[in-house]
């Protein structure tokens, strides 16, 4: 199995090991922009690979077979350290890893800042489209990663369960309407996700948001769900927890297009305590 790296890695980390036969790297790109520029040996799968939709409930997670295959496709080993990256500040990159880990998957990094920050650092950039080889990669769904609409609900009233919304404030507040309903999860917590990001869009210092989550009430050692519209952003989001050692993260595919596109779920408007 492979050796560990951290869950974000930094552009001159992963340089020095790039050409390690246990890791692979893949970036989240249409096939176009792959091809003007990508890191040399990195894979290639699209986002919509690995997402699905049901109606007006977008993020979810796709069938088993379904992720199996889009991994297999792209060349992916489930003997390597998967380390992702994007050139859409981490979102994508951050919703293949989640898929990833929730499919059982235990080796993921996200490289820190995306294509940018390795083009910063003064990293070259290969062209081209490399030939593929398929692989047999194997999923196993890992229920312990997954908040879904029942596992929420059935803890609304829990002490030892946290809801983070990291969507804008207006979205959270229910003045931002993207679903048939606006507003959060009652008593969740808000943070918009690019707050967990510095000036050049790297993670920052854990002491730092550690800070900012424990302000929020929230602590590794409770369960804390983590949502956004689709599950892009928290899947980010899910991804920092991971890193802070929440060893109860989970994230919720669907989001609140599916929470805010149903009759029967409870909703709070209103801005939060950091608004």
């Amino acid at each position: 199995m492979a050796n560990t790296l951290p869950v974000f890695i930094d552009p001159k980390t992963l340089a020095d090991i790039v050409d390690r036969d246990d890791v692979q790297i893949v970036a989240v790109d249409s096939e176009a922009d792959f091809a003007t520029g990508h890191i040399e040996g990195a894979h290639r799968i699209d986002l919509g690979a690995i997402v699905a939709s049901q109606g007006p409930f977008k993020g979810v997670l796709p069938e088993r077979q379904v992720i199996a295959d889009a991994c297999s496709a792209a060349g992916l080993r489930n003997d390597a350290t998967i380390v992702a990256y994007d050139r859409a500040g981490d979102a994508q990159a951050a919703r293949l890893l989640y898929t990833l880990d929730a499919m059982g998957h235990d080796h993921i990094s996200l490289l820190d800042g995306g294509l940018a920050a390795w083009v910063n650092a003064g990293q070259a950039l290969a062209s081209g489209q490399p030939k593929v080889q398929r692989t047999d990669f194997r999923v196993e769904r890992r229920d312990s990663t997954i908040a879904d609409r029942n596992w929420i609900e059935k803890r609304l009233d829990s002490d030892d369960t946290q809801f983070l919304d990291v969507r804008s404030v207006d979205e959270y507040a229910g003045r931002d309407v993207r679903s048939a309903y606006g507003g959060h999860v009652p008593g969740a917590a808000h943070l918009d996700w690019t707050d967990f990001k510095d000036a050049n869009g790297c993670l920052k210092p854990h002491s730092e948001i550690e800070a900012l989550l424990s302000q929020r009430g929230l602590s590794p050692d409770q369960d804390v769900a983590t949502y956004c519209q689709s599950h892009m952003r928290s899947s980010y989001a899910y991804l920092v927890l991971k890193a802070l050692g929440y060893t109860g993260a989970r994230g919720y595919p669907g989001a609140w297009s599916d929470w805010g596109n149903r009759d029967d779920t409870p909703k709070e408007t209103g801005g939060p305590v950091d608004a």
